[in-house]
């Protein structure tokens, strides 16, 4: 290498060591700053939550009131912020996926009195994605008041996200890395990375000093790490999964049929209806977030096999008739009442099973393997960390190309045996398609899993 070169190589690699300097500098004071904002909107926001399903909960009756709340909000979302519409979380994977990372302001208190209003009288919905909104619209508006980069504005609604999912579930780790999975499936987004650490830190910091810290949390025994083990978490795993994709296709089916009713205050009119007939028939139990079911779940009570069907139903007619909340904080119910009805069966410690069906279920609904596995570790402990990758990993993989967040993009393919389109949606069905089968029947299944090899094409 001559000498001018060598001086030419030299000065590039100090121009990137400054860059990426001024970078983190940058990101240090703009994320703890807009953590912050985040941290503590998201923290009064639950707040407020709690306080509201503590006064409708002191009415008699308090749920017969759940159609009237659920028009009313609709009405609030349709004259008032449009943008409010849906679960959460799709709201701010759009706007970084498809937008300029720009959120309406006004969509931010109008999800949170919504939200407030249809969980407190009985909508069976979470916090988690309502959380995520409003922190990504506080991080992102700070972006705006500071004239910053579409780049940049990204960035800080990928940190709200990740500030929203750490400040309910009390797991950091698992913020940040739900952030970067959730955006597209199969190909985390690590350019938001620093950004999202410093900013959902920040935001936890803040929650704690505003009065909110709830995380998640378990004792159980663990099983010894053996062959029989193994076989036993890949059976759970698989069940876990198809129960993620029940839930999923149980959503878009209740949506697809109260779409039909075209007016939006009139339609979660209908839902709410629905949803009485079905507390009158089977359990007030499966009304508001549901949070009771996985903490009596995790603290070692077997709950009856029946709770994670219900609940699906309860959730999918809330959200497919168009009620304000989220569709995450479910996830934690159903897995925690799947596992828990399977710990019977297979021999596990009731709370060990439940915690390891919120890993699952979380990692095939989401498809977010990686949060779901840190979420373990980080709320019920380092040890059970192998068994939530076996489980998270296979029951990723079974869901399918399907998402509770439709707006996610189709990262890539689950397996060999399909064909995605990166640039469309878990919404879009013809973005997923089979590769091109060298056969047919029962010998193209099986060639595609791997049962034959290239010599049995001839």
């Amino acid at each position: 290498m001559s000498m001018k070169n060598s001086e030419h190589t030299c000065a590039a690699r100090f121009e990137e060591l400054v860059i990426v300097t001024l970078f983190a500098l940058k990101w240090i004071v703009l994320a703890s700053v807009t953590g912050a904002v985040a941290g503590a909107g998201i923290s009064y926001f639950l707040q407020l939550l709690h306080w509201g399903t503590e006064m409708a909960h002191r009415v008699s009756l308090w749920w017969v009131a759940l159609p009237v709340a659920g028009m009313i909000s609709s009405m609030l979302i349709t004259y008032v912020s449009p943008e409010a519409y849906g679960h959460g979380t799709e709201a701010v994977i759009r706007a970084v996926n498809r937008g300029k990372g720009t959120m309406p302001f006004l969509s931010a208190p109008v999800k949170a009195i919504t939200t407030v209003l249809c969980v407190s009288f009985g909508a069976s919905a979470g916090k988690e994605g309502p959380s995520a909104q409003i922190g990504a619209v506080l991080a992102s508006d700070v972006g705006g008041l500071l004239r910053l980069s579409d780049v940049d504005r990204r960035m800080l609604a990928q940190s709200g996200l990740a500030a929203g999912f750490a400040v309910v579930t009390g797991a950091p780790v698992a913020g940040v890395l739900f952030s970067m999975e959730a955006l597209r499936m199969g190909r985390p987004t690590y350019a938001g990375l620093m950004p999202a650490v410093v900013s959902t830190l920040s935001a936890i910091l803040a929650a704690r000093w505003t009065g909110y810290w709830h995380p998640l949390h378990a004792t159980f025994s663990l099983p010894n790490l053996d062959a029989v083990a193994i076989l036993k978490l890949a059976a759970m795993a698989v069940f876990f999964g198809l129960v993620a994709w029940l839930y999923i296709e149980a959503e878009h089916a209740a949506a697809h049929a109260f779409h039909r009713i075209h007016y939006l205050p009139a339609r979660t009119f209908v839902g709410g209806i629905v949803l009485v007939l079905l507390a009158l028939a089977f359990s007030r139990d499966y009304l508001g977030l549901g949070v009771e079911i996985y903490e009596r779940a995790l603290l070692g009570d077997r709950i009856h096999w029946s709770a994670f069907l219900l609940k699906i139903a309860f959730v999918a007619v809330t959200l497919g008739s168009g009620f304000s909340g989220g569709a995450m904080t479910p996830v934690f119910v159903i897995g925690a009442a799947a596992g828990s009805a399977l710990s019977g069966v297979l021999g596990f410690d009731p709370a060990f099973a439940a915690a390891l069906g919120i890993v699952g279920v979380l990692a095939g609904a989401a498809n977010t393997p990686l949060a779901a596995v840190a979420l373990g570790a980080e709320a019920f402990g380092a040890g059970i960390s192998p068994f939530a990758a076996v489980v998270a990993g296979i029951a990723y993989v079974v869901s399918g190309h399907r998402s509770i967040n439709e707006t996610q993009l189709l990262g890539q393919p689950k397996t060999p045996a399909f064909i995605v389109d990166p640039s469309e949606t878990c919404e879009n069905a013809n973005g997923v398609r089979l590769a091109e089968p060298p056969g047919k029947g029962l010998f193209w299944i099986r060639e595609q899993v791997g049962l034959l090899g290239n010599s049995d094409k001839s």
